[in-house]
Protein backbone atom coordinates (compact mmCIF):
# COMPACT_ATOMS: atom_id res chain seq x y z
CA UNK A 1 0.00 0.00 0.00
CA UNK A 2 1.45 3.57 -0.91
CA UNK A 3 0.74 6.09 1.96
CA UNK A 4 -0.06 9.69 1.56
CA UNK A 5 3.62 10.80 1.37
CA UNK A 6 4.29 8.61 -1.24
CA UNK A 7 6.19 6.03 0.48
CA UNK A 8 5.96 2.44 0.38
CA UNK A 9 4.60 1.12 4.13
CA UNK A 10 4.26 -2.28 4.72
CA UNK A 11 1.36 -4.19 5.64
CA UNK A 12 -2.49 -3.89 5.92
CA UNK A 13 -4.48 -0.66 7.44
CA UNK A 14 -7.26 -1.60 9.45
CA UNK A 15 -9.95 -0.99 7.45
CA UNK A 16 -8.53 -3.37 4.48
CA UNK A 17 -8.78 -5.96 7.57
CA UNK A 18 -12.03 -5.34 8.49
CA UNK A 19 -13.74 -5.47 5.17
CA UNK A 20 -12.22 -9.00 4.63
CA UNK A 21 -13.26 -10.00 7.84
CA UNK A 22 -17.06 -8.67 7.01
CA UNK A 23 -16.67 -10.39 4.18
CA UNK A 24 -15.93 -13.89 5.87
CA UNK A 25 -18.46 -13.21 8.11
CA UNK A 26 -21.18 -12.72 5.75
CA UNK A 27 -19.95 -15.62 3.83
CA UNK A 28 -20.21 -18.09 7.14
CA UNK A 29 -23.17 -16.57 8.20
CA UNK A 30 -25.23 -17.58 4.89
CA UNK A 31 -23.31 -21.13 5.01
CA UNK A 32 -24.87 -21.73 8.33
CA UNK A 33 -28.54 -20.83 7.14
CA UNK A 34 -28.05 -23.10 4.15
CA UNK A 35 -26.77 -26.05 6.28
CA UNK A 36 -29.78 -25.77 8.64
CA UNK A 37 -32.09 -25.79 5.88
CA UNK A 38 -30.32 -28.62 4.25
CA UNK A 39 -31.91 -31.60 6.74
CA UNK A 40 -35.07 -30.24 6.41
CA UNK A 41 -34.59 -30.35 2.80
CA UNK A 42 -32.99 -34.16 2.64
CA UNK A 43 -36.21 -35.44 4.86
CA UNK A 44 -38.77 -33.56 2.52
CA UNK A 45 -36.57 -35.53 -0.76
CA UNK A 46 -36.47 -38.80 0.94
CA UNK A 47 -40.66 -38.23 2.02
CA UNK A 48 -41.30 -37.83 -2.24
CA UNK A 49 -38.57 -40.38 -3.36
CA UNK A 50 -40.63 -42.75 -1.52
CA UNK A 51 -44.03 -41.51 -2.76
CA UNK A 52 -43.01 -41.18 -6.31
CA UNK A 53 -41.03 -44.81 -6.37
CA UNK A 54 -44.13 -46.27 -4.68
CA UNK A 55 -46.46 -44.53 -7.27
CA UNK A 56 -44.32 -45.62 -10.51
CA UNK A 57 -44.19 -49.32 -8.57
CA UNK A 58 -47.85 -49.44 -8.56
CA UNK A 59 -48.44 -48.22 -12.04
CA UNK A 60 -45.91 -50.77 -13.95
CA UNK A 61 -47.52 -53.56 -11.89
CA UNK A 62 -51.08 -52.67 -12.49
CA UNK A 63 -50.70 -52.27 -16.50
CA UNK A 64 -48.00 -55.47 -16.26
CA UNK A 65 -50.09 -57.90 -14.39
CA UNK A 66 -53.27 -56.72 -15.51
CA UNK A 67 -54.77 -56.29 -11.80
CA UNK A 68 -55.48 -53.25 -9.70
CA UNK A 69 -52.74 -51.83 -7.43
CA UNK A 70 -53.63 -49.32 -4.14
CA UNK A 71 -51.54 -47.56 -2.38
CA UNK A 72 -52.53 -47.56 0.91
CA UNK A 73 -52.12 -43.85 3.02
CA UNK A 74 -51.93 -43.92 6.93
CA UNK A 75 -51.24 -41.32 8.92
CA UNK A 76 -47.24 -41.98 8.97
CA UNK A 77 -46.58 -43.99 6.33
CA UNK A 78 -47.92 -45.84 3.04
CA UNK A 79 -47.61 -48.97 0.71
CA UNK A 80 -48.36 -50.52 -2.17
CA UNK A 81 -50.97 -53.34 -2.17
CA UNK A 82 -53.21 -55.49 -4.42
CA UNK A 83 -56.71 -54.92 -1.51
CA UNK A 84 -58.35 -51.80 -2.18
CA UNK A 85 -60.10 -51.67 1.28
CA UNK A 86 -60.81 -53.84 4.31
CA UNK A 87 -62.10 -57.39 3.96
CA UNK A 88 -61.26 -58.26 0.29
CA UNK A 89 -58.80 -61.49 -0.30
CA UNK A 90 -55.36 -60.66 -1.79
CA UNK A 91 -55.12 -61.26 -6.00
CA UNK A 92 -51.59 -62.34 -5.67
CA UNK A 93 -48.61 -60.25 -5.56
CA UNK A 94 -47.90 -58.56 -2.50
CA UNK A 95 -50.37 -59.64 -0.16
CA UNK A 96 -49.71 -63.45 -0.67
CA UNK A 97 -45.92 -63.72 -1.40
CA UNK A 98 -44.10 -63.46 1.12
CA UNK A 99 -40.59 -62.90 -0.76
CA UNK A 100 -42.32 -59.92 -2.34
CA UNK A 101 -43.51 -58.67 0.80
CA UNK A 102 -40.19 -58.05 2.02
CA UNK A 103 -39.88 -55.36 -1.63
CA UNK A 104 -43.02 -53.78 -0.90
CA UNK A 105 -42.72 -53.18 2.99
CA UNK A 106 -44.39 -50.16 4.26
CA UNK A 107 -42.67 -46.87 4.03
CA UNK A 108 -42.93 -44.90 7.14
CA UNK A 109 -42.51 -41.14 6.95
CA UNK A 110 -39.26 -39.82 8.65
CA UNK A 111 -40.21 -38.18 11.92
CA UNK A 112 -41.25 -34.60 11.81
CA UNK A 113 -42.54 -34.70 8.26
CA UNK A 114 -46.20 -33.78 8.30
CA UNK A 115 -48.14 -35.77 5.25
CA UNK A 116 -51.10 -34.63 4.22
CA UNK A 117 -53.30 -35.41 0.60
CA UNK A 118 -55.71 -33.67 -1.28
CA UNK A 119 -58.25 -35.80 -2.93
CA UNK A 120 -59.94 -35.69 -6.10
CA UNK A 121 -62.96 -32.83 -5.46
CA UNK A 122 -61.23 -31.66 -1.88
CA UNK A 123 -60.91 -28.04 -0.91
CA UNK A 124 -58.73 -28.79 1.63
CA UNK A 125 -55.22 -30.90 2.57
CA UNK A 126 -56.33 -33.78 4.57
CA UNK A 127 -54.14 -36.18 6.93
CA UNK A 128 -54.41 -39.32 5.80
CA UNK A 129 -56.41 -42.26 7.61
CA UNK A 130 -56.18 -45.20 5.41
CA UNK A 131 -56.75 -43.36 2.11
CA UNK A 132 -56.91 -45.73 -0.54
CA UNK A 133 -54.94 -44.17 -3.98
CA UNK A 134 -56.29 -46.74 -7.08
CA UNK A 135 -54.08 -47.77 -9.98
CA UNK A 136 -56.52 -49.42 -12.55
CA UNK A 137 -55.55 -52.55 -14.53
CA UNK A 138 -55.28 -50.11 -17.67
CA UNK A 139 -52.71 -48.04 -16.44
CA UNK A 140 -54.36 -44.79 -14.86
CA UNK A 141 -54.57 -43.71 -11.99
CA UNK A 142 -56.80 -41.44 -9.71
CA UNK A 143 -55.68 -37.73 -9.64
CA UNK A 144 -53.90 -37.41 -6.08
CA UNK A 145 -51.57 -34.73 -4.43
CA UNK A 146 -49.44 -35.42 -1.62
CA UNK A 147 -47.42 -32.55 0.32
CA UNK A 148 -44.71 -33.21 2.64
CA UNK A 149 -43.84 -30.47 4.78
CA UNK A 150 -41.86 -29.69 7.96
CA UNK A 151 -42.15 -26.13 9.49
CA UNK A 152 -42.47 -23.38 6.89
CA UNK A 153 -40.77 -25.26 4.03
CA UNK A 154 -42.96 -27.97 1.90
CA UNK A 155 -42.27 -30.44 -1.28
CA UNK A 156 -45.94 -31.26 -2.99
CA UNK A 157 -46.35 -33.80 -5.83
CA UNK A 158 -49.22 -33.16 -8.20
CA UNK A 159 -49.63 -36.51 -9.88
CA UNK A 160 -50.19 -37.22 -13.47
CA UNK A 161 -53.82 -39.62 -14.56
CA UNK A 162 -51.98 -41.13 -17.19
CA UNK A 163 -47.92 -41.05 -16.61
CA UNK A 164 -48.12 -41.50 -13.11
CA UNK A 165 -45.37 -38.65 -13.02
CA UNK A 166 -45.46 -35.94 -10.12
CA UNK A 167 -45.28 -32.53 -10.89
CA UNK A 168 -42.85 -31.31 -7.66
CA UNK A 169 -42.99 -27.72 -5.97
CA UNK A 170 -40.50 -27.32 -2.99
CA UNK A 171 -39.92 -24.88 -0.82
CA UNK A 172 -37.18 -24.61 1.98
CA UNK A 173 -37.18 -21.71 4.37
Amino acid sequence: MISAIGNRSRGFSLLEILIVLTIIVLFSGLFALRFDDSQSEELLARASVGVKSASLKAKRRSFAFRRDQYIIFTPNSFRITERGGEGQEPLGGFDSDRDEAAAFKPFAVPLGIKMEILPTGAKKWIKPDRFVWSFRDSGLSDPLSVRFSVGASYTKLTFNVLTGLPEEETFIQ
